[in-house]
């Protein structure tokens, strides 16, 4: 399949490539780990990538791809961007209104990898 594409940047390593959609789980592993990310798999499957950044790509058992930013902090130490994900391109997406309510259609991108 090859390489991904170039991302939009700026949200973390996991933000700097485009869609991995159509890339066998084996050929995402290479790339991730070039990137640095160190591989943890967990009990019901899922296979999470952490950037040094702490941003993060979790492939789920049916390949559906999950990505996080890296982490950002206001002054007083709190997290500003927690429960935000990216898009198959890197963007930041909306995942929840302003009273911290889960917002409909946010939860999932498409971006999806293959077996084999």
């Amino acid at each position: 399949m090859g390489l991904p594409s170039k991302g939009v940047g700026g949200n973390g390593i996991a933000s700097e490539f485009g869609d991995l959609t159509g890339m066998t789980r084996q050929e995402v592993d290479r790339f991730l780990k070039e990137l640095d990310a160190k591989v943890k798999i967990t009990v019901g499957g899922y296979v999470e990538y952490k950037f040094p950044d702490r941003s993060k790509v979790i492939i789920r058992p049916d390949g559906e791809v999950v990505r996080t930013p890296a982490p950002i902090y206001a002054s007083d130490g709190s997290r500003t961007n927690r429960g935000l994900r990216l898009d198959k391109q890197g963007r930041l997406m909306t995942t929840l209104d302003q009273l911290g309510n889960p917002m409909p259609e946010t939860h999932n991108t498409g971006e999806t990898v293959r077996d084999e």
